[in-house]
């Protein structure tokens, strides 16, 4: 099978790490690599569904590089990137400031004044070309206080799963919010929640990660269990 060399960066360490390009990443794969690469106990386990469920505790310094109202948490890039170094196009929606340098990728925000790669509502995604990524980052406003920090309005959540239909099967989409989106289970299937503290009197978050499925709605989840062929019930869209 051939491998190709991916170098992770951690922290100021960088590491060399071998993957099977002609194979599916398990999730026991990229829990590995997570622990290896960032150095944090192993907060994320396989459930008797076959999803991965965790938590985790990013700590005390819950700054944001940026300073930019609601941006990621200290950390919280580099725990995503190590669960996916499989991923060669990342696209981050809802972009607002995100450190790139952290997590490279293009972004998308409707604010032209924060230089995104695409000027675009979330809710259409018109100009973005979703076939070309493999993997999206998001984290919509949670509510109408946070939208009034950010100048817009009100995400209809399941308007934005509905655009991201447009991504390649087995590309994944990692959300994060304080609700879990309406989306239909015959175009994605939820293969991890983990929930997130970032520190005392803040909010707390949960992570869906979503697998864009195959056609039909077939698509093998990472654990080998056809996601969708059974599920055919539909979340309101």
């Amino acid at each position: 099978m051939a491998q190709t060399t991916i170098a992770v960066l951690s922290g100021s360490v960088l590491t060399l790490c071998c993957v099977n390009m002609g194979d599916v990443m398990q999730w026991q794969d990229r829990i590995d690599n997570y622990v290896r690469q960032t150095g944090f106990p192993r907060s994320l386990f396989a459930a008797e569904d076959g999803r991965v469920v965790g938590t985790w505790i990013m700590g005390n310094d819950y700054r944001v590089k940026s300073t930019y109202y609601g941006g990621y948490p200290a950390g919280y890039l580099r725990r995503v990137r190590a669960l996916f170094p499989d991923k060669r196009a990342a696209l981050h929606l809802f972009s607002g400031k995100v450190d790139t340098a952290a997590f490279p990728g293009d972004t998308v925000d409707i604010n032209p004044a924060l230089h995104p790669t695409y000027v675009d509502d979330a809710q259409t995604l018109g100009t973005v070309p979703l076939d070309s990524y493999d993997l999206v980052l998001a984290d919509p406003p949670y509510s109408v206080e946070d939208c009034d920090h950010y100048g817009t309005s009100m995400v209809k959540r399941n308007r934005v799963l509905r655009a991201l239909q447009r991504l390649p099967a087995g590309a994944h989409v990692v959300w994060l919010d304080q609700v879990l989106p309406m989306y239909r289970k015959d175009t994605f299937g939820i293969e991890a929640t983990i929930g997130m503290w970032k520190s005392t009197n803040h909010r707390f978050r949960g992570i869906t990660v979503f697998r864009r499925l195959g056609a039909f709605g077939v698509e093998q989840l990472d654990n080998g269990t056809p996601e969708g062929f059974a599920k055919t019930t539909l979340e309101p869209a």
